[in-house]
């Protein structure tokens, strides 16, 4: 009896007693036991994941506060940008019909701001520039025998880029400067074909040069005014008749001469679509600086 032990039930009729092994007493004590350790391992846990799920609660309320405050910045710099976009189709209305008072009409190319430091040139700036920048023909103009680009040479016979114009004029046509400058070359060219050779170095970068020569009136190092006269055409060099070939360098770039010959200040804004090669808005940036000083 001693791996036993009684275990007694009673109600208000009777009373029962049952016998229980020892080790069947162990496994409900160990039963009990493991039962209320899972009980307290499942309220920590249960515990900890209250708490995690507290903190992204919070976490997800911080975020949605963010997320709204980013919302209504962003709305904000809609409707800034909007009424910015607003005020600067009004300015290009505005542009447009100060343009149309000035005569003026710009590529479609140059943009809102562009447009408008051209539209703020004077008279005087425009005039300025084209006494500094090449501008109008050398000579009088009677047309061209040979145009700017690629030709096969008239007496070569062979393919070559033709830097320039050949202007059709008699012996001894005069030529005068095509903007104020300092003569770089003045005589005879002896590497070349150009036979007696002018060359004038203009402000920002230009330069003209003019070939075939006959009588060279400057000198090398020489300051010459816009319309002094420096020259009259010949047939010197490698030429098949009285002529004058001219051209119009931009940092060494050879340009099409052609642009600069019709440019005078009714046809102010044509050659800012036309010639491409030159940066032309800090350009003008940069004289009408030195004409306000």
């Amino acid at each position: 009896m001693k791996n036993r032990f009684t275990i007694t039930i009673s109600d208000i009729r009777e009373s029962k007693s049952y016998n229980v092994h020892q080790i069947i007493k162990k496994v409900i004590i160990y039963a009990i036991l493991v039962t209320v350790g899972l009980l307290i391992t499942g309220s920590v846990f249960i515990w900890l994941l209250s708490t995690k799920v507290e903190g992204l609660v919070d976490k997800k309320e911080l975020m949605t506060q963010d997320y709204k405050d980013l919302e209504y910045e962003n709305n904000l710099l809609a409707k800034r940008i909007l009424q910015k976009s607003e005020d600067l189709d009004a300015i290009s209305d505005k542009v447009n019909d100060i343009e149309e008072l000035m005569g003026l009409k710009f590529s479609e190319k140059l943009n809102l701001f562009e447009r408008i430091d051209l539209a703020k040139i004077t008279t005087q700036q425009k005039q300025n520039m084209l006494r500094q920048i090449p501008s109008g023909s050398p000579i009088e103009f009677k047309g061209v025998t040979s145009k700017f680009g690629w030709r096969q040479h008239p007496i070569l016979k062979k393919k070559e880029f033709h830097s320039g114009l050949d202007m059709k004029a008699k012996m001894n046509t005069k030529v005068y400067a095509p903007a104020d400058g300092v003569v770089e070359y003045a005589r005879k060219h002896k590497k070349s074909g150009y036979g007696n050779l002018i060359i004038i170095s203009h402000n920002y970068g230009f330069k003209t040069l003019y070939g075939h020569l006959n009588k060279v009136k400057v000198k090398t190092g020489d300051i010459v005014k816009k319309g002094d006269l420096i020259a009259q055409t010949g047939n010197t060099g490698l030429s098949s008749g009285p002529h004058l070939h001219y051209e119009v360098k931009y940092i060494n770039m050879p340009l099409e001469p052609m642009n600069f010959i019709n440019w005078d200040i009714k046809t102010y804004d044509k050659i800012f679509e036309e010639e491409h090669k030159v940066k032309w808005k800090p350009l003008l940036t940069l004289i009408n600086r030195s004409v306000k000083k």
